[in-house]
């Protein structure tokens, strides 16, 4: 499965679990974040931003989600 499926089928679920699963790819980023990341946390994203950046800052989440 690509990531872009993975992306789709998350669009798909209702905006509660769609919620549930950004907090816990927050909580994965926040808790491995690397030195030299930049500062997101505290800003006003949407959803879609926000997804943007966890994939961007978090490469072996966004692997482990492809396979």
């Amino acid at each position: 499965m690509s990531a872009i499926e993975i992306m789709q089928q998350i669009e798909s679920l209702p905006d509660k679990e769609q919620q549930e699963l950004f907090v816990m790819f927050t909580k994965k980023v926040v808790g491995g974040k690397s030195p030299d990341a930049k500062p997101w946390l505290g800003k006003n994203l949407s959803f879609e931003e926000a997804c943007d950046v966890v994939f961007r800052e978090n490469r072996e989440l966004l692997s482990a989600l492809a396979k």
